[in-house]
């Protein structure tokens, strides 16, 4: 295939894609108006959405509010994704600065998940629900800052859902 018809197709495909979003964007706007005096905490989005849809809400095919409640109480359920290990020990006390390393990430990087992992004889710390590799390095590079001589090392595991 030529170049000007490549260049032509790629045309055609964009501003077909804009119209059918400026489309989509008007059926928006006209089935949902918001009072702009409410405040975000003052109501339910699903009531909102119920009332602008005469009583229907219809997100492609799923009832949203169900598919949130199932994910939320999917915990016990994981996805592939790495975490980040700060601490192994089996020497005597490693329980003891297992725990202390524990808390001083909680203290210095609050709302990281922390993990002690006790697999006999050893004793683990880990922390994150990283997604990627890639989000995980950009951690270990601070951590790595942080703590120097503590061997920190990114590997692949069962992470828990990242909260809603």
């Amino acid at each position: 295939m030529n170049k000007k018809k490549l260049i032509l197709k790629v045309i055609i495909l964009s501003v077909g894609f804009m119209l059918s979003c400026a489309a989509n964007a008007q059926n928006v706007q006209d089935s949902v108006m918001l009072n702009p005096l409410d405040s975000i905490a003052s109501y339910d989005i699903f009531v909102k959405l119920s009332e602008a849809a005469e009583g229907r809400v219809i997100l492609g095919g799923d009832d949203i509010k169900t598919v949130i409640n199932e994910v939320k109480t999917q915990k016990s359920k994981s996805l592939k994704g790495c975490r980040i290990r700060i601490f192994r020990d089996s020497s005597q006390g490693a329980s003891r600065r297992a725990e202390s390393a524990k808390s001083n990430i909680e203290k210095n990087y609050p709302g990281l998940p922390v993990y002690v992992i006790h697999d006999s004889p050893n004793f683990y710390v880990d922390v994150g629900d990283y997604r990627t590799k890639d989000d995980a390095e950009k951690m270990k590079r601070t951590l790595i800052a942080a703590y120097p001589d503590s061997g920190v090392s990114i590997f692949l595991t069962d992470i828990n859902f990242p909260p809603l």
